[in-house]
């Protein structure tokens, strides 16, 4: 049975949903039934998690969805064989972190271990399944390890009023999850080693690009931390959770349409299929500032804690709003490099960004005050996108005069918020 295209869209948003879903359900939940002290705990876990993860996975999850969109075959291969290796030994140290928690309860070491590790290979499966352009089974598998895990978590916390035992159930669900993804893994042939270390050295060139996207808010968090002190930090905490959701419902929307971008056949097709995905981003891209907006001007009051400064928030957000645009302009850009196999120069240009959002935040909240790293973030992105709009020069790759157009003006658009600063 054909699905259709539009279903099969919204089938890859299950990560967004699933996240909407912890956010409204299971958050709450968690923090009726653990101490404020265990909450911290996991937040700080999860967070050092979304860093190691793609480290541990070598960025098999992208590399391989990439490639596996553009020959399906790849599958019964070299790339099948190098994902489910992976996944089965990550799998393993999985369930050695599970030992480990078990024999030395809150030893924070193990925990990270298993975690991790789990995690790492249901990024795998879910790379496998979103390459091989399987909605339904990504779909599933996506709300069993970012949902049902947690709310398992959850559940845990209520049976047992222990954050312990709630992180063992958590790890064995994510396992559980990663082991029906491998098992479904189909064709398999003979691959030669040296045929799996080509994929394994394709994959680590992207390690540095998709930890460093990770690590953007938080390195900025710390900046704000070090200089401005706590208090600042949790006002600036409550801004980079909207920040951050919007960078990160508009990169999980790009990535369904860079990977399937990776299966065009000739440069004149990808740049067709890049041209088109583009002015969809910025149009999506432009939709969701507009809710930030008008979140931010009418309900950000209600929904910050008593003695929040409002203004303060709401600056910061509008001085990162570009960031949405230069993010979908950046990883449209990506893709077209990928295609040709350039993923360390991806890396490079997302290096770069980070680089310059560190050293601007630095400068921007001595000057400013927290609020500056609202425009940190904004500047940061949009030298991303430079640095890769001018490597993508060297390719066939041309960014169309109507994408041109398009691209200043949501720029313009994302920009006039900045405006309402003050008022």
């Amino acid at each position: 049975m054909r699905t259709n295209r539009w279903a099969v869209f919204v089938l890859y948003q299950a990560g967004p949903m699933a996240v909407a879903g912890t956010t409204l359900v299971v958050w709450p939940l968690l923090g009726r039934v653990l101490p404020p002290a265990d909450v911290g705990t996991l937040s700080g876990l999860l967070a050092i998690v979304s860093i190691c993860a793609p480290v541990i996975t070598f960025g098999l999850h992208l590399h391989l969805a990439n490639r596996l969109a553009r020959n399906p075959n790849r599958s019964a291969g070299s790339d099948g064989a190098v994902g489910a290796y992976w996944g089965r030994g990550l799998l393993g140290l999985a369930a050695l972190g599970v030992i480990g928690m078990l024999i030395w309860p809150g030893n924070p070491v193990w925990q990270l271990t298993g975690i991790t590790a789990a995690t790492g290979a249901t990024m795998i499966v879910l790379g496998l399944n979103r390459g091989l352009n399987r909605p339904w089974t990504y779909a599933m598998l996506t709300v069993g390890a970012q949902f049902l895990a947690l709310l398992g978590l959850t559940l845990g916390g209520v049976a047992t009023g222990s954050l312990q035992e709630a992180l063992v159930a958590y790890v064995l669900l994510l396992m559980a999850t990663a082991g029906i993804g491998l098992a479904l893994r189909r064709e398999k042939r003979e691959t030669s080693r040296s045929d799996r270390l080509h994929v394994l050295a394709g994959s680590f060139r992207l390690v540095p690009h998709l930890v460093l996207a990770v690590a953007t808010l938080l390195l900025t968090r710390l900046v704000v931390g070090a200089i401005e002190g706590p208090s600042s930090l949790a006002a600036f905490q409550y801004a980079a959770l909207i920040i951050g959701g919007l960078t990160t419902v508009g990169a999980s929307l790009d990535a369904h349409w860079s990977v399937r971008a990776q299966e065009t056949s000739s440069p004149s097709e990808l740049t067709t299929v890049l041209a088109r995905n583009l002015r969809l981003m910025l149009l999506a891209g432009l939709l969701l500032i507009a809710t930030v907006v008008v979140f931010s001007s009418t309900l950000l009051a209600v929904w910050l804690p008593p003695g929040y400064a409002v203004g303060a928030v709401r600056n910061a957000v509008f001085l990162s709003l570009t960031a949405g645009i230069f993010q979908a302009l950046a990883d449209n850009r990506s893709a077209g490099l990928m295609w040709h196999g350039r993923g360390g120069v991806v890396s490079v240009c997302t290096a770069l960004g980070v680089a310059v959002t560190l050293g601007t935040s630095v400068l921007l909240v001595e000057v400013f005050g927290w609020q500056g790293a609202g425009l940190a973030i904004a500047l940061g992105t949009a030298t991303r996108a430079a640095a890769l709009l001018i490597a993508v020069q060297r390719t066939s790759l041309r960014l169309d005069g109507r994408s041109v157009v398009w691209t200043i003006a949501a720029v313009l658009l994302a920009l006039s918020p900045v405006l309402m600063i003050g008022k």
